[in-house]
């Protein structure tokens, strides 16, 4: 009897089954057994933790064990990761429904150091394309770009939207406290309403800004409306034609050379990316033009060393030490044995504001799918919803909840240890007095998450209120210092995290269809509104219906009104 069983359980264990026993096992155990005071407790912790440059990962307040780990790598050998990611950095079409490469690693690939086999000519391609930015970079830092009115760029607006805008205002926000070569302005635009544009049309010199045209389809609606305005307004407030602006003052960055040529902007203004660089990885392609502008071609070169640097890490390092697996195995962990629906991105550091929103576009259009490769349903869940917002303002906000709330989340601290500025020494003690404050909070937070009550000193209890669920697991990442090297390792992490997970669950990460109904809908409402011949109607329902008319009837009050008036 007990052999027969032996048998069945050798023919049907797999990792994957594993995990899963292995989790059911775990929900009896809570974080707080697992980070107790145990000399088995401190060797679990001190396992957990990874460090990498100037990044330590600390993944001892997950609910996971050695044990976990070891299943987890299991799982990803067994689902082909090592040949896969051999694939991705050689350049097959790990692209399916595209049927194209996905080489952004070779973006940042140095001159120097050959790529890998099938990745040479994207390197050599990109490595061109960056020296064009760097000469055009140069250009406007040495005040010898000039406008159509002669005088010289002192601004930058740089116009794209999702991985044209995400990735590029992610770096641009963090390391705004590197002394810029030039001191150029670089603003961002993406709303397709104009709002952020409008304050800029009021505040710059016409005569001295560079358009930055940030777009890989060259068609994207949301770019093209914003410049569109962009120009009519630099036009009206030079007293020259559209064509003049194109010619003088509108770079172009795009994977349609021939599209930038046909708008009329000059061959030496444009710079090219290949469709192999998705939009959402494109930061280091000359998409990252205007970080180039803001900060210098070292500080975008140091930017690049750092992600290739986790690249080399991610393609060379043993599955069990490497951080972007494990990163992903975590994730994944979480979300599909664990059953954890979303997953917070809390960065205690108000440069990394829009990191949750970059990763949010990273990863949830990555692997929000629930369509495989081989054309059928996943039957489980796969990429987790992310949400976050920069920590010290989220305590103020919604921590409530997730410390004392019926949800389950996951969650990633991300905190900078230490700070550089060139300030006053009275001044810089308060600054490293408010760092140490940030610090505080973000370990005291990350421990609250995961003990929960446990988590309150014996002198005050009694005097605390009761009810800290705890039980959240949560990743700490200490970044040494915010700098340029550290950030493009962190966001080559996350890329890699996306890649790992999308092997696990069988996905594409890098197509994004869903995407595409809503703009194409969206088309048909714009004609309708702007009275427009419509090319292709849409399915008509009441709700829809009924919010057209109240707009038609609100905008015909207001022209009669105008006419009155």
């Amino acid at each position: 009897m007990n052999s027969s069983l032996s048998i069945v359980n050798e023919r049907t264990y797999t990792p994957f089954n594993a995990l899963h026993q292995h989790a059911d096992q775990l929900q009896a155990q809570s974080l707080s057994d697992l980070l107790g005071n145990s000399e088995s407790a401190q060797q679990r912790a001190n396992s957990l933790a990874f460090s990498f440059g100037t990044l330590h990962l600390d993944f001892s307040k997950q609910r996971l064990t050695q044990q976990t780990l070891q299943l987890l790598v299991a799982w990803a050998q067994s689902c082909g990761l090592e040949a896969r990611r051999s694939a991705l950095f050689a350049g097959a079409k790990v692209n399916h429904s595209e049927r194209r490469a996905a080489l952004h690693m070779a973006a940042r690939w140095p001159e120097a150091t050959p790529a890998p086999e099938g990745m040479e000519a994207a390197a050599a391609f990109c490595q061109q394309q960056r020296v064009k930015m760097a000469e055009l970079v140069t250009r406007v830092h040495q005040q010898a770009w000039f406008g159509a009115t002669g005088q010289a760029i002192t601004d930058i607006v740089h116009i794209g939207v999702g991985g044209s805008d995400l990735g590029p205002k992610l770096v641009s926000e963090a390391l705004a406290d590197c002394p810029s070569q030039a001191q150029v302005g670089v603003h961002y635009v993406s709303t397709m309403d104009g709002s952020q544009l409008l304050p800029l049309m009021e505040t710059l010199n016409p005569a001295t800004t560079l358009l930055v045209l940030a777009s890989k389809s060259f068609t994207t609606a949301d770019t093209q409306f914003n410049l569109r305005t962009a120009l009519a307004w630099l036009s009206d407030a030079l007293e020259v034609d559209e064509a003049t602006v194109r010619r003088y003052q509108l770079l172009g960055v795009s994977s349609k050379p021939e599209k930038m040529t046909e708008f009329g902007i000059p061959e030496a203004h444009q710079l090219a990316f290949k469709e192999w660089i998705g939009g959402r990885f494109s930061l280091w392609s000359p998409i990252g033009v205007s970080v180039a502008m803001q900060l210098g071609v070292a500080q975008f070169d140091a930017l690049l060393e750092g992600a290739h640097a986790m690249d080399r890490h991610f393609l060379e390092t043993p599955l069990a030490q490497n951080l972007p697996v494990l990163q992903a195995l975590v994730g994944a962990w979480n979300s599909q044995f664990l059953n954890i629906p979303t997953h917070a991105v809390l960065p205690y550091d108000g440069r990394l504001k829009s990191l949750a929103a970059y990763l949010q576009q990273l990863e949830m259009e990555s692997n929000g799918k629930s369509v495989g490769l081989d054309g059928r349903s996943v039957n489980h869940a796969t990429c987790p919803i992310l949400w976050g917002d920069v920590g010290p303002n989220a305590q103020h906000a919604f921590y409530q909840l997730l410390h004392q709330g019926s949800h389950t989340v996951s969650a990633d601290f991300v905190a900078v240890a230490q700070r550089r500025a060139e300030v006053a020494s009275p001044v810089a003690e308060a600054l490293e007095a408010q760092n140490s404050l940030t610090l505080a909070n973000c370990l005291a937070q990350a421990q609250l998450f995961a003990l929960g009550d446990d988590a309150i000193p014996p002198a005050l209890r009694g005097y605390m209120a009761q009810g800290y669920r705890g039980n959240q697991p949560n990743s700490v990442i200490l970044v040494r210092e915010l700098d340029a090297w550290s950030i493009g390792a962190l966001l080559a992490l996350y890329e890699h995290k996306v890649f790992v997970q999308s092997v696990l669950w069988n996905l594409n990460p890098f197509d994004q269809p869903g995407v595409e109904l809503g703009k194409q809908l969206a088309t048909s409402l714009y004609q309708t509104l702007a009275g427009l011949p419509i090319e292709h109607q849409n399915v008509e329902d009441p709700s829809t219906a009924q919010l057209l008319r109240k707009v038609s009837e609100w905008r015909k009050q207001r022209n009669e009104k105008g006419s009155v008036e």
